[in-house]
């Protein structure tokens, strides 16, 4: 079990194809055209009276702001790259809505990567602590960094010659990741051992997976499934584990959707039609009224099996779209703690230089025409686990997910 929940997870994802909907979450999230956003030209030499004069008003403020931080400030002054960004973000905060949100191309292009499911690179998941330090969180079974010797804990010092301590974790995760066949030169701290550690990784293809699977141990008839990810893999993983399930016995289902920030909403409709055999899963509404419903495709492999459901504060948008039907039509009951409530429409555009803007414009409801933004959905049995439970590997909320499947209550 412990392996089994080793789930890559993506904080935030993106996807880069205009006019599709998406339901991420955690507030970056989707998009509306393909028409890209077009900025003044910003020039570091300042602007004119002249230059200024052909503006909107507003924009001549703007530019006046602009031209007297240029001259006066006592310090280094950001990029003009930088300042937009900087100024796109402020104009975003003025929304005051979490989820319209601005990415920069080296996110963008990370995250394009993740929900794909595959990108090349050493394949091991990383992170960053409180002070900076880029730390390896877990290895991928079989993939570079597992063969070359690297653990979990290994402190990153650099990254060939580049000391990246401090940096920002994606400026890291982009000098690690290149091209397959190429190679890759880390030093590493390990704890307990007195000198740092140097490993030559040749890079792969790294194919991630956002299903993982297995029978419960000692507990007969009972399988397991959590989805990390609504990727463009996860439909035809899910079908899979359930068939293999299926094959050894599984007579009910633990659907573990805990942490899992979201995805594409085309999976998340399939990943409910494989236990919901028909009607609506969720509702589209705009602002102007106008909704469109999409429902159940039909034919799935598990609408036959009792199923529980595990959410938490960290289960959002599409799995909140999953979660809401499974307790509209009493499918399955929810087990664990209120999700978190990201229940908007983004459209994301694609800007000229590889970023992305993704915009509001509508909100999911459950089948039950409930509204999942900044609601979130209750579970029909609350379990609440402490840091402390989560550190001992304590899963109260899988326990009393076996047991109800095992009496029934």
């Amino acid at each position: 079990m412990r392996d089994l929940l080793k789930v890559l997870l993506v904080a935030s994802l993106i996807l880069l194809m205009a006019g599709t909907s998406f339901a991420a979450g955690f507030g970056t999230h989707w998009v509306l055209s393909n028409t890209p956003l077009r900025l003044p030209a910003i020039s570091t030499a300042g602007s004119s009276p002249a230059e200024t004069a052909g503006k909107p008003e507003q924009f001549k403020v703007f530019w006046e702001a602009w031209d007297i931080i240029q001259r006066e400030f006592y310090g280094q002054v950001p990029d003009s790259q930088e300042m937009t960004y900087g100024a796109i973000r402020g104009v975003i905060k003025a929304l005051n809505d979490p989820s319209t949100v601005f990415i920069d191309p080296k996110a963008s292009r990370l995250e394009q990567s993740d929900l794909s499911g595959r990108f090349e690179g050493i394949g091991a998941v990383v992170s960053a602590d409180e002070s900076g330090q880029i730390i390896i969180q877990s290895p991928m079974p079989d993939q570079p960094a597992e063969k070359a010797g690297l653990r979990a804990g290994d402190i990153i010092l650099k990254v060939d010659d580049k000391e990246v301590t401090g940096m920002p974790l994606t400026d890291v995760v982009l000098l690690i990741r290149g091209p397959r066949g190429t190679k890759v030169r880390l030093t590493i701290l390990r704890p307990g051992e007195a000198q740092n550690l140097e490993f030559e990784i040749t890079r792969g293809q790294i194919e991630t997976k956002s299903v993982a699977y297995q029978m419960i141990e000692d507990v007969p008839g009972i399988g397991y499934v959590r989805l990390g990810i609504f990727g463009e893999k996860t439909t035809r993983e899910l079908q899979q584990a359930i068939r293999d399930l299926k094959g050894q016995g599984a007579k009910s289902l633990i659907l573990d959707l805990r942490n899992n920030p979201g995805g594409f909403l085309t999976t998340a409709i399939d990943v409910s039609s494989q236990f919901i055999r028909s009607g609506a899963i969720v509702t589209q509404r705009w602002n102007d009224g106008r909704e469109r419903t999409y429902n159940a495709s039909g034919g799935g492999l598990a609408t036959d099996l009792p199923v529980v459901v595990l959410v938490n504060k960290g289960s959002a948008s599409a799995s909140e779209i999953v979660a809401g039907a499974f307790k509209d039509y009493g499918r399955g009951k929810l087990i664990g703690e209120k999700t978190f409530g990201k229940g908007s429409v983004q459209n994301v555009h694609n800007l000229s230089d590889g970023s992305t803007l993704h915009v509001t414009n509508a909100l999911w409801l459950t089948p039950l025409k409930h509204e999942i933004n900044q609601q979130g959905i209750e579970p029909d049995i609350e379990v609440t686990m402490t840091d402390a439970d989560v550190r001992a590997r304590n899963d109260l909320q899988l326990k009393r997910a076996i047991e109800f499947l095992q009496k029934g209550s």
